[in-house]
């Protein structure tokens, strides 16, 4: 990841950490990077569950 990514990086909300954190170890990583593709993609600066939400509807998980 280079420097302007990590600017651009989504802040994750304590919230939708802990939903995230409930998904199988083997996908977590994978799922977390679709979501953030996904806020970054929206233009959200923050993952809310909400957002979450929104992005696990559209990638049917």
């Amino acid at each position: 990841m280079n420097d302007q990514n990590k600017a651009e990086q989504p802040v994750w909300t304590p919230e939708a950490n802990e939903v995230i954190e409930k998904a199988p170890e083997f996908v977590r990583e994978m799922a977390r990077e679709m979501i953030e593709d996904f806020a970054r993609d929206e233009g959200a600066a923050e993952i809310t569950v909400e957002l979450v939400k929104r992005a696990r509807a559209k990638f049917g998980m």
